[in-house]
């Protein structure tokens, strides 16, 4: 074989004389692994291109934060492709407010300029393409008597309704319970499913437009690899007019009938705990909308958000990568992360809440006594703290996260750090530079 095509692992191809590595979509978190070895397929890259003396080509349309950094610094070479393959044009893209949406009394997860510009495309014979990244029917069920949240017993998270299955289930653990109409704490009757997924948006498209042909694409629906190609292939085919799905949708699909992109819910990962979480969502919004407008006919695209002036979203309405990159690195820079810093996440589990407690101060402490005898060795240590889900499939969770440089020396104290004594089932987790801090 002289190329190799594949996935991360594809850096690990057995070829002796490599000539170039192309790596499409480089922002994607899908790159680094979150299971031991948790290895980066960019890191790879780049230390087999500088091992074998030859190219690297990272391509992106939203660049990670450190590699536009590495460009802008003359550390990597930067070309830029400011038009569109052919006679493609960028599409026309609009905000909806959902506050005054909702306020107008529709109480439905479309808009009403969505409506229209998917009834306008289905008129003319073109397709749609709905994004919601979250799978399910409903995202949480609660008593409004009494306040009880349905959760996860293994788990700190709500459970979501499947309306496919009449269940409630944890994505995080897999399990599983009969959805229930009556509260289990006060016996109330008034259960209200609340949040919405891509299983309820389907059920309010169905009825919006009937006759339409809707294909959902969500880890529900493609169970098996073949089954997400497939749905693929037959959107591409013309055997559907909408496709709603999760952000498998978002990203490298070229079909050129496309011509109106649908975001429901932009602001969903805007406002997590994690650093990268603006990034993310500038590289989604940006992503989609580019998926309209492909062929000869003109895009549109409509974005629904309750914060349409978010700058964020304003940004990524105008797919200004560099002025998103502008605003960014100076919060970047004025926190302390990366490219400015290296992340070490410390993550300890165990059965025992006291034991992973013990453990990851345990852990701190040994730190704090190498560093304060090593002077040269410079670090920001946030926490320790409970993970923001202190509990996954019944083990309680601790991490600390370190702001460091990740150099040798940095490496050796960590390991003397983390040679401690272990309570029982304790697991002690190192991540450097991970994609998210969660």
């Amino acid at each position: 074989a002289l190329i190799a095509i594949g996935t991360r692992s594809a850096v690990f191809a057995p070829f002796d004389k490599l000539g170039l590595i192309i790596m499409d979509e480089e922002h994607e978190h899908t790159y680094k692994s979150e299971k031991s070895p948790r290895f980066h397929a960019r890191e790879l890259a780049k230390f087999r291109a500088y091992y074998n003396n030859t190219l690297l080509c990272l391509a992106s349309a939203t660049p990670s934060v450190e590699s536009y950094t590495a460009a802008l610094s003359g550390k990597y070479s930067l070309y830029k492709l400011t038009k569109r393959y052919g006679n493609a044009v960028l599409p026309d893209v609009e905000t909806v407010d959902m506050r005054k949406e909702i306020t107008s009394g529709n109480a439905s997860s479309v808009s009403r300029v969505l409506y229209d510009g998917i009834e306008e495309a289905l008129d003319n014979k073109r397709q749609v393409i709905l994004l919601l990244n979250r799978r399910g029917h409903n995202t949480y069920i609660t008593c409004p008597d009494c306040g009880y949240v349905a959760t996860c017993p293994n788990c700190s998270i709500s459970l979501t309704y499947h309306s496919a299955n009449g269940r409630l289930m944890c994505h995080y653990c897999g399990y599983s319970q009969k959805a229930d109409k009556k509260c289990p704490q006060c016996g109330g009757e008034h259960m209200r499913f609340m949040g919405i997924g891509t299983q309820k948006v389907a059920e309010d498209v169905e009825k919006l437009f009937p006759s339409a042909r809707l294909l959902r694409v969500d880890a529900d629906s493609t169970m098996t690899r073949e089954s997400y190609s497939d749905y693929l292939k037959s959107f591409a085919d013309g055997e559907y007019d909408i496709m709603l799905g999760t952000q498998m949708v978002a990203k490298g699909l070229d079909f050129p009938n496309v011509t109106l992109v649908g975001v429901l819910g932009a602001d969903r990962a805007m406002y997590s705990e994690d650093f990268r979480s603006f990034e993310r969502t500038f590289s989604l919004l940006t992503q989609v909308v580019g998926r309209a407008g492909r062929g000869s006919s003109p895009g549109r695209a409509v974005i629904q958000t309750v914060n349409p002036e978010e700058n964020v979203i304003e940004l990524a309405k105008t797919q200004d990568y560099e002025a998103f990159y502008e605003e960014e690195i100076l919060t970047r820079k004025l926190m302390i992360y990366p490219p400015y810093c290296d992340i070490c996440l410390v993550c300890v589990s165990s059965q025992s809440r006291e034991d992973a407690q013990d453990a990851i101060n345990s852990i701190f402490t040994r730190i704090k006594e190498i560093i304060n005898n090593t002077p040269s060795i410079k670090v920001i240590i946030l926490g320790p703290a409970p993970a923001a889900i202190p509990k996954v499939s019944n083990r309680y969770r601790y991490r600390m996260i370190i702001k460091c440089k990740n150099n040798s020396e940095f490496r050796k104290m960590l390991r003397n750090a983390i040679d401690i004594k272990r309570r029982n089932d304790v697991s002690i987790a190192v991540d450097v530079n991970p994609e998210t801090v969660i």
